[in-house]
């Protein structure tokens, strides 16, 4: 599939949704931060998302995970 458009690529909105859906199977995985919330920003020029986390001592964090697809050689 040749890519038109980049910002944002179909690729990139896809994998920032899958990963968003997968919020329950990351949290098993987390020993140490709950997942309070992720916001999707799967629809900005770099989508992205941001997790708001809580770790074991009830501090909160933030984790952005990025999505850039490089241009078709």
């Amino acid at each position: 599939m040749k890519t038109i458009h980049y910002n944002p690529s179909l690729i990139e909105v896809e994998f920032a949704k899958i990963i968003a859906d997968l919020k329950e199977e990351i949290q098993k995985k987390s020993a140490f931060n709950t997942i309070e919330e992720i916001e999707n920003n799967s629809t900005k020029d770099n989508p992205h998302l941001v997790f708001n986390l809580i770790d074991t001592d009830g501090d909160r964090h933030e984790l952005i995970v990025q999505f850039i697809q490089r241009m078709d050689e």
